[in-house]
């Protein structure tokens, strides 16, 4: 009974995928030629992966299935419902078919993640399908063809002839089907269509849906397949080179070095608050005269005040991700919200191996973007909001706790640490100044959920209540706050890749053993770990892309920036980007001018350093960090 529904759209399914299939392999032969093996291997893997897809498309009409009774199988109603069900259902299929033509024509593949991102950003990308195809006469097209298809597909499987079964019977049968193409999804895998030496041949074997699905919980793009890049041995030699330093050793033949320290170490606490959305734009110190930050520019000019520092991303787990791992921003996803991202080589376990209690804290839900997962992997312990007590809140909103009530929380987990006489590094992670930006009334002069401004002000305020509260501790003195941001408030602008939109400030505050000073050559947020494990005359093993910028004895360091698709790096005023395609550009910064000439040895160091930070499942798991002298 069920199956009998299921055939009008099974067979435009397949139908449809088949020809979708035979086009992309026929527009494909101008730059591949096929043998009659590789073309069968094509249509049946095919099959395979469109079988495994079908399920999640039939999902409405088993459904109604279920829903309708008994005694309308076969009627009226149920024949104008078939069609109408079958001429929505084949639409989608087409429109499907002639969006992955269309994404094919761009990137020569199945839908990937750039196609996921391509959801991200609708706007953009459904104004440039307006403005690129005749997208109206187009839609209206499929209609035409839908309507024609669903004619030919009912008139053969009659809706009218289908009879009556009881409601067990219809859920039984429709479980069992779903059970099996569920199944067939969950042993399928993206590997499995994979030809040696034939992209496009493993790229028309699967299915776009299929891929979108993989695509949107893998949250990478493939490096390898899609961005610029070089010999791996010349791309390792280069890579040892640009992160080469005099205080530094290589110990095997990929990035692990030895970092000896001249002076002895000193173990201090740390604080390190990475503040939502904190453009530098927002300080007076960087010209700004609205007075939303009177306690970062006062922090600003009694620490260390980092002035030409820049997000990797435009996106928190970006940003935590660049200050925990010290790595470029890999195309797609951040690598907190991957799989596979335990037990890496991260600032928490330094600090760990050194006797340091490691704590993510966070007001909001922790299992948003992967965060707790990812935190408790690599060398913290984690407390959210469902650790907080109802007496410990004062204000909170969709996002967490108020910044305050934040801080009082973390000032609590410092005292803990320092009862049981450890040595505490913290990474609080505010969200105030974030949308809707509501906060505690009467803490600041503007009024909550008035806008931006009073996300600003609010978060600068609270920042100053927790150096009040932490100076009355006994842990003070002994105590490094950092205060960094974790994206700017917009990435948008005329240029994609803005560096102004990347400006972010940090602040590096211990008055008792730092004195004021400015840095002001260009930083990057993955630079921030080994400066601080610097400060403290760390000797260890790492694996750190970054570099401490207060040693004079290291390379001159880079900028790294990305969109999701678009990783760019920074350096001598110009800005190299690498995109899909294998697509390589330079521009010169601040004027934007693109650079014809490109400047090849700028072009060699990007790709080693994404091409290198691309293979961070390889090169980039925990090791022991302190030295064979220090155990």
């Amino acid at each position: 009974m069920l199956f009998k529904r299921l055939l009008p759209y099974i067979s435009l399914y397949f139908l449809i995928e088949t020809l979708l299939r035979i086009s992309l392999l026929i527009r494909s032969l101008s730059d591949i030629d096929y043998s009659l093996i590789d073309i069968i291997k094509v249509l049946v893997i095919g099959y395979w992966f469109d079988l495994a897809t079908l399920g999640f498309f039939l999902i409405p009409i088993i459904i109604f299935h279920i829903s309708l009774p008994a005694s309308k199988h076969g009627s009226r109603f149920d024949q104008i419902a078939t069609k109408v069900l079958c001429l929505i259902f084949t639409f989608i299929l087409l429109f499907d078919a002639t969006a992955e033509h269309i994404f094919w024509s761009e990137f020569n593949t199945r839908f990937n993640f750039i196609a996921v991102d391509y959801l991200v950003y609708t706007s953009e990308v459904i104004g440039n399908i307006i403005e690129s195809f005749p997208i109206y006469r187009l839609i209206a097209a499929l209609i035409v063809i839908a309507f024609f298809l669903t004619w030919l597909s009912t008139s053969i499987f009659k809706p009218k002839t289908l009879t009556a079964q009881n409601f067990s019977k219809r859920l039984k049968s429709s479980l069992m089907t779903f059970s099996i193409f569920l199944l067939a999804y969950f042993l399928s895998s993206v590997e499995q269509a994979n030809f040696k030496n034939n992209a496009e041949a493993t790229e028309i074997a699967s299915n776009g849906i299929h891929n979108l699905f993989h695509a949107f919980w893998n949250n990478e793009i493939d490096y390898n397949r899609f961005y610029a890049k070089q010999d791996d041995n010349k791309v390792n030699q280069n890579i040892r080179k640009l992160l080469a330093s005099e205080d530094a050793s290589f110990i095997d033949q990929d990035i692990t070095r030895i970092i000896k320290a001249d002076n002895p170490i000193k173990h201090k606490n740390i604080m390190l608050v990475v503040m939502e959305s904190m453009s530098a734009e927002y300080m007076q110190a960087f010209g700004n005269n609205e007075n939303l930050t009177p306690n970062l520019d006062r922090l600003a000019n009694e620490g260390l005040f980092f002035t030409k520092l820049y997000a990797t991303g435009t996106r928190t787990v970006r940003g935590l991700e660049a200050i925990t791992l010290s790595i470029p921003p890999t195309p797609g996803q951040s690598i907190v919200r991957r799989g596979g991202n335990e037990n890496l080589f991260s600032l928490g376990f330094v600090l760990k191996d050194h006797g340091y209690d490691n704590k993510f804290i966070y007001g909001g839900f922790g299992y948003f973007d992967n965060m707790n997962a990812f935190f408790s992997v690599n060398g913290f312990d984690v407390v959210d909001r469902t650790n907080l007590d109802d007496k410990e809140v004062q204000f909170a909103n969709i996002w967490g706790v108020c910044d305050e009530d934040l801080f009082k929380r973390a000032i609590v987990e410092a005292d803990k640490s320092y009862t049981t006489g450890n040595k505490f590094m913290q990474l609080i992670m505010t969200t105030s100044n974030h949308r809707p930006f509501t906060y505690p009334e009467g803490k600041i002069d503007i009024p909550s959920h008035s806008g931006r401004s009073g996300g600003v002000k609010y978060a600068d305020y609270s920042v100053g209540k927790l150096i009040e509260w932490a100076k009355e501790k006994p842990w003070f003195n002994d105590t490094i706050f950092v205060f960094i941001s974790d994206h700017t408030a917009g990435a948008g602008g005329k240029v994609e890749l803005n560096l102004n939109k990347y400006h972010i400030p940090m602040i590096i505050y211990a008055p008792n053993s730092i004195k004021p000073q400015k840095h002001n050559d260009i930083a990057s947020q993955i630079d921030l770990a080994p400066t601080l494990l610097g400060l403290m005359n760390f000797s260890y093993y790492t694996k750190f892309f970054g570099k401490d910028l207060l040693n004079s004895k290291v390379n001159s360091p880079y900028a790294f920036i990305s969109n999701y698709q678009k990783v760019a790096m920074m350096k001598d005023n110009k800005i190299t980007v690498l995109a899909p395609k294998s697509s390589i550009s330079q521009y010169t910064w601040p004027n934007g001018e693109n650079v014809e000439n490109m400047e090849e040895a700028l072009v060699d160091d990007t790709i080693a350093y994404y091409q290198s930070a691309s293979k961070w499942r390889e090169i980039y798991g925990k090791i022991p960090t302190r030295p064979i002298a220090e155990n």
